[in-house]
C-alpha cells in the first residue's frame, strides 16, 4: 500500500490525477455494491435486525427490501437502513 500511495505522490499532472481519482470511485463503487449484494443475501422480509446509531443500538424489523437499502420499521417510524449497518438481531 505504501508503495501504490508513493507512487500516487509522484503524478505531476492533473490529467493523471483525474485519471487516478476516477479510477477509485469507480473502484469504491464496485466494493460498495459487493458488500451491499453480500448483505442483502443474508436479510429478507420480517427479519428482526440490529443497527448501531450515535445514539446507541436500535431494534427493528425488515419491512421492504431494495436494491441497497432495507425499510425497516423502528419503534414504529420507517427508516431506509443500508444492509451495511444492519446485523442479525
Amino acid at each position: 500500500m505504501k508503495d501504490l500511495i508513493n507512487l500516487i505522490d509522484k503524478i505531476d499532472n492533473m490529467k493523471d490525477m483525474n485519471n487516478v481519482i476516477t479510477s477509485l470511485k469507480i473502484r469504491r463503487a464496485f466494493l460498495k455494491n459487493e458488500l451491499a449484494r453480500k448483505a442483502k443475501a443474508n436479510f429478507s422480509v420480517g427479519d428482526a435486525i440490529k443497527i448501531q446509531t450515535k445514539s446507541g443500538s436500535e431494534k427493528g424489523i425488515i419491512t421492504k427490501i431494495n436494491r441497497t437499502r432495507a425499510i425497516c420499521d423502528i419503534n414504529g417510524s420507517l427508516y431506509n437502513v443500508p444492509f451495511s449497518i444492519m446485523e442479525a438481531a
